[in-house]
């Protein structure tokens, strides 16, 4: 994990003086970082700023680096049980997925998520954005049953068990890429029609098992890495 790294959700600018939020705070006095001292700080907008304790509450900006955005990969996920998806969006933000687009699947056995739980699911994303060291924190949106969708630019593929695997189709990537997985019983026939007449996206199979729906999202991230 990156050493004394907080969040803090603004853009950054040199000299700037912060206060953290609650939670961030109670981090750093925690890590017991001395008066002076210097520690990093992340916006989740490709930022990373070096910053000085200048007492317990407040600190000050001394210099910012910045990285271009990442390449969009986008996990269009059909809404699991809350502890998989948890799972999901935490690991997800490690393996450098950049949105989390949650529908209510036909066959899902969720089909909303409540304030809290959203706000429960973004705070797991930046614990994970802060360990594994990626400056950009990834949106999480929740998007209309698949069936009421526009077709979104990009590259769309599917997990699907009756497709040729991942490398060995010739696919060219365009961003985003767009990776929709199923609920724990798969897609509904009419989904997958949709997803692959109206959506004009890819059926693809990721592995020659068949995968449970927190499993399948991160051996797709991690083979679409892989791959561009």
């Amino acid at each position: 994990m990156p050493h004394n790294r907080y969040f803090h959700d603004a853009p950054f600018h040199e000299h700037e003086h912060i206060a953290l939020s609650a939670g961030e705070s109670h981090h750093l006095r925690v890590s017991r970082t001395p008066m002076g001292g210097l520690v990093e700080l992340v916006n989740g907008r490709n930022q990373l700023a070096h910053a000085r304790l200048l007492d317990p509450d407040h600190l000050q900006i001394e210099q910012i680096t910045e990285k271009p955005p990442p390449r969009q990969i986008v996990l269009g996920l059909a809404i699991p049980k809350m502890n998989h998806l948890e799972w999901v969006i935490e690991k997800g933000t490690e393996l450098n997925a950049t949105a989390f687009w949650l529908f209510p699947g036909m066959l899902s056995e969720k089909e909303s998520l409540s304030p809290n739980q959203l706000d429960r699911l973004r705070a797991l994303s930046i614990a994970a954005m802060k360990q594994c060291g990626r400056l950009d924190l990834p949106a999480i949106e929740i998007k209309p049953p698949l069936l009421k969708w526009e077709k979104p630019a990009g590259t769309l593929i599917f997990g699907d068990l009756e497709a040729p695997y991942l490398w060995d189709l010739s696919l060219t990537f365009s961003d985003p890429i767009i990776i929709f997985i199923g609920p724990e019983k798969g897609f509904d026939p009419k989904e997958r029609a949709f997803l692959q007449q109206s959506l004009k996206a890819q059926g693809v199979k990721f592995h020659s098992n068949i995968l449970r729906a927190e499993t399948a999202p991160l051996a797709a991230l991690t083979l679409i890495s892989s791959l561009v």
